[in-house]
């Protein structure tokens, strides 16, 4: 037999990194993006207060409280409450687009912070219908895209607006998109 020839030790490197890849391929190791980082879709239903939305387009406070029933492509699905605050400079005859951070707490453990920064607004037979347009800053999904369609109808009457302390209260039937940036 001949000799043995000599390895350096970044040959050993190679031959071992190597060694680890082809061991995790057979095992079956997940890929890099997988759970967590893949994109994925919410609907669910919240509870908006305002700090009073009335005739005037000053800005006003916004809180939400909702929850979501998520799910992917891969089978994940999970139930997440969250929570929105920000400010709007809407009326209560046409809605702006608002500036607002969201904290999404998946059941599963994880969680999602969602930064909106624009949107558009529509209102139809006092249905408003919102689109907002932002970006996950931490968690599920961060660097990604994020969008979510908001359809509120206020709670009372529609007099409610051009009284003192506006419109306080309404619900909003929601739907959240979270792609790949």
């Amino acid at each position: 037999m001949g000799e043995a020839m000599p390895v350096s030790r970044r040959g050993v490197g190679t031959v071992l990194g190597s060694f680890a890849m082809v061991a995790a391929t057979a095992l079956g190791a997940p890929a890099a993006h997988a759970h967590g980082s893949s994109s994925f879709e919410c609907t669910g239903q919240e509870n908006i207060t305002y700090g009073g939305l009335g005739l005037s387009s000053e800005p006003t406070t916004v809180s939400v409280d909702g929850l979501y029933h998520c799910s992917d492509d891969s089978g994940w699905k999970a139930t997440a409450p969250y929570h929105t605050e920000g400010t709007t400079p809407g009326t209560c005859l046409l809605f702006a687009s608002n500036q607002s951070r969201e904290t999404v707490r998946y059941s599963d453990g994880t969680k999602s912070v969602i930064e909106y920064k624009n949107g558009t607004s529509t209102r139809l037979l006092g249905v408003n219908r919102a689109t907002l347009h932002g970006v996950v800053v931490a968690g599920r999904g961060k660097g990604s895209t994020a969008q979510k369609t908001i359809q509120t109808l206020p709670d009372g009457l529609p007099t409610d607006c051009a009284l003192a302390g506006g419109i306080r209260h309404s619900t909003g039937f929601t739907h959240l998109s979270v792609g790949a940036a």
